[in-house]
Order: C-alpha cells, then sequence, then structure tokens
C-alpha cells in the first residue's frame, strides 16, 4: 500500500532529523539494555528507523543537502538548543 505525503523541505529536513535522533537514540538504549526480548524489539525498530532514513534521503531536493535551519537557537555547527540554554555567540 502507498500513501503520498506532501512535505516542504523544512518539514522534510525536520522528519529526517527526528528519525535520525530517534535510531541513534535507540542504538543507545541497545546497548544499556539486557532484557533479550527488549533488546529484540529496540533491533526491529533501528531497522524500521534506517528504512525510513533511507526512504527521506531519496525524496530529499537532488544536488543539496539538509542545512541547518536558521533560527534563534541554532548554533553555526547546526546543533539546535533550547531556548532556555541559548548557545554562546560571542
Amino acid at each position: 500500500m502507498n500513501r503520498t505525503l506532501e512535505l516542504t523541505d523544512a518539514e522534510l529536513q525536520e522528519l529526517d532529523f527526528l528519525v535520525k535522533k530517534e535510531c541513534r537514540g535507540s542504538e543507545v538504549e541497545l546497548h544499556h539494555t539486557r532484557a533479550f526480548a527488549y533488546k529484540d524489539a529496540l533491533k526491529e525498530r533501528i531497522q524500521l528507523l534506517e528504512k525510513l532514513a533511507a526512504k527521506l534521503a531519496s525524496i530529499k531536493p537532488s544536488g543539496t543537502e539538509f542545512l541547518p535551519v536558521e533560527s534563534p537557537y541554532s548554533s553555526p555547527d547546526g546543533v539546535r538548543h533550547h531556548p532556555v540554554n541559548p548557545v554562546n555567540r560571542g
């Protein structure tokens, strides 16, 4: 079953960021858990997130890499920071 979802470049970038963040978090969680059933569930989740990341990479605008979204909470390296703890830009 194929479905269509229309996203702006900013939405696509955010979705890509969230998928990769969840994948990294799941990998860390995988290494910290001892329950085999939970490890198996995490491995399946990681595979699903990797497939989703590959699909997102295939539809990003050709010839361009995702660039950091300009916001008051972004640092020059593209890392987003919480507004309560902004980056020292001075």
